[in-house]
């Protein structure tokens, strides 16, 4: 698409709207931007020649060739429903510019793992963006083999003709409702990215997960299936990893993680590698070597036999769950800003929980939930407090587990600076440790 001379305007500057940004000014367009954030806007002014700099009220009703929305914004928010080609999102845009395949990862968990796998599997020459931190219209369109773009429920919803050449999805389970009107817009927005695919595409699909494996496709578009206990293209069968055609890659043994989230974003990845083409040399490495991601049941230190994991990445009680159920004994801190969502998944693994330590906004809803079934509760005014509480219950062999359930922005900016504030404590208390003759190892640990 040409976008030299047309006016558009960019709503709101994060990193997708910094990514728009980039990509407009390449390709010629004349700017405007939308920012309620009134140090955002100063900074912006000085960075880019834009035509007009207001607030989202101040200029969204004005007449523009695009309008580019941010993913954190809603039709709501905007004030209108999506325009069909002339409201999108920087997905979108970053479709329009891109060079090569695309091939997206959406879910309500795992789709970072998964896209980080593939892209892995798919060698140097494939781009890793969209919702796993770089954007996609700021990368589209550099000649890269491949771009493996995660797809969050947000971007989808301003992605009118978004259609890569396959499409994988994770799973589904309650999650920012907070954003959307309901479970079913939810799923609607996650929907989307499989009714638009074109023929000749290819939709990878969670045969475990009833909502899933129900997903209706297009006439024309393939179907592969993943399942951890049953009949799929893709699954474990005994003890490894085995393909279409009865094809075994690797023994289970021989990952580089290997617990059921572990083996599931394992054979998605491999799924959605292999229909791009990937080698198979190539994916068994990947998936000897690979040891998980930052915040992501990230194991950050022993220190007097007890485990320290950042799970910070577990920002749905879903998620969070999924990494207490990873452990036989867990020292749980959790908490946060909610997101609409209910707490009650933790109660499926408290058999798992000895003690329960309350961060956040959210630090009462979880406490009282695990008061009620007679484990012993206390909530933290920071998360120094956290990992000092959580210390004095855990004994030997325990893990002090932050898997939070809830988003970070009551006490910080984002997933990612929660789980730098735990390990750093964690660290410090290590060091501590060790000078009082204690024991502890930090680093990465296996």
């Amino acid at each position: 698409m040409n976008f030299r001379g047309a006016r558009v305007l960019v709503v709101g500057l994060g990193v997708s709207g910094s990514g728009a940004v980039d990509a407009l000014v390449r390709a010629g367009a004349r700017l405007s931007l939308a920012e309620d954030r009134e140090e955002v806007r100063a900074i912006a002014a000085t960075r880019v020649a834009f035509e007009r700099v207001d607030t989202v009220s101040g200029l969204i009703d004005d007449a523009w060739d695009l309008i580019v929305v941010s993913p954190g914004i809603s039709p709501e928010q905007l004030g209108r429903q999506p325009e069909v080609g002339r409201v999108i999102g920087e997905l979108e845009l970053g479709w329009l510019l891109a060079d090569a395949p695309v091939s997206a990862i959406t879910g309500t968990n795992g789709k970072t793992t998964v896209a980080t796998l593939t892209a892995m599997m798919l060698g140097p020459d494939a781009r890793l963006c969209g919702n796993a931190g770089v954007s996609f219209a700021a990368v589209a369109g550099s000649g890269a083999s491949r771009y493996v773009v995660e797809a969050s429920s947000f971007q989808l919803t301003w992605a009118p003709t978004f259609s890569p050449a396959s499409a994988s999805w994770t799973n589904f389970t309650p999650d920012h409702l907070d954003w959307h009107q309901d479970i079913e817009s939810y799923r609607l927005a996650k929907t989307k990215l499989f009714t638009q695919l074109r023929e000749g595409s290819v939709a990878l699909l969670n045969a475990d997960d009833p909502v899933v494996a129900a997903t209706p496709l297009p006439d024309g578009v393939g179907r592969r299936t993943f399942s951890l206990t049953g009949p799929a293209d893709y699954r474990v069968y005994g003890d490894e990893l085995v393909g279409p055609g009865d094809k075994v890659l690797m023994p289970v043994a021989s990952l580089g993680r290997s617990g059921p989230v572990d083996l599931a974003n394992a054979l998605l990845a491999w799924a959605t590698a292999a229909v791009a083409g990937a080698e198979e040399d190539r994916v068994r490495t990947t998936l000897a070597e690979f040891t998980g991601l930052e915040h992501r049941q990230e194991r950050v230190a022993v220190v007097d036999e007890v485990l320290y994991v950042n799970d910070s990445k577990a920002t749905t009680p879903v998620a969070a769950a999924a990494g207490v159920n990873s452990f036989a004994h867990v020292v749980l801190i959790a908490g946060g800003q909610g997101k609409g969502l209910s707490f009650e998944p933790y109660l499926a693994v408290a058999d798992h929980v000895r003690a329960v330590i309350g961060i956040g906004e959210c630090a009462g809803m979880v406490v009282e939930l695990f008061r009620e079934i007679g484990t012993p509760t206390q909530i933290a005014k920071s998360m120094t407090e956290a990992v000092d509480l959580a210390s004095r219950r855990a004994l030997p062999g325990d893990v002090v587990l932050l898997a939070p359930g809830a988003t970070s922005f009551d006490w910080y900016r984002n997933y990612q600076e929660r789980g730098e504030d735990f390990k750093a404590i964690v660290h410090r208390l290590a060091q501590s440790r060790s000078r009082d003759g204690g024991s502890s190892s930090v680093g990465h640990v296996r």
